[in-house]
């Protein structure tokens, strides 16, 4: 189904990912993310210049804490310690946030409203509805199975409207 907006593609998330964090990456399909209640992850909002929600990256406990601990070289071992918490580390969140930021370009083109990173919110939480109404029906989904070098492999879901 086409979307109103591109869809990245994943070697080019992928580039911008390694790129920022000076590290192998690798990015393959699969299967869908199950989110429960209760689930630490964070959703990330993308809004159009308009100011609704046009895009959800969803990234799980595991990646969320990877990339930002990656991005400031944060000991691995610590990123695992999070994840035995069951938390999102704030630092981790911060830095996932300027990695989501870059990967904003990726959904911008000439043929659309213009896109950028909006805010993350850290499950669980009550979402605002225009993030719960894209959540349950996007015009198209990826969902990928991301490894960061040394710091483990997560889940990221992206879903466009």
């Amino acid at each position: 189904m086409p979307t109103n907006y591109p869809f990245p593609k994943p070697e080019a998330i992928r580039q911008i990912i390694a790129d920022l964090l000076g590290r192998e990456v690798t990015i393959v399909r699969g299967d869908a993310q199950v989110i429960e209640r209760d689930t630490p992850a964070v959703v990330s909002d993308f809004v159009a210049d308009s100011g609704n929600i046009a895009a959800i990256c969803l990234t799980d406990l595991r990646l969320s804490n990877a990339l930002g601990g990656a991005l400031t070289m944060v000991p691995a071992a610590q990123v695992d310690e999070s994840v035995k918490k069951w938390v999102v580390e704030p630092s981790n969140l911060e830095n996932l946030t300027e990695i989501l930021n870059v990967l904003s370009r990726l959904f911008n083109s000439d043929d659309c409203e213009h896109l950028k990173w909006d805010k993350a919110h850290t499950l669980p939480c009550e979402l605002p509805d225009g993030t719960q109404s894209l959540m349950k029906a996007p015009m198209a989904r990826r969902d990928y199975d991301v490894t960061v070098d040394e710091y483990g492999s997560g889940k990221l879901s992206i879903l466009v409207g």
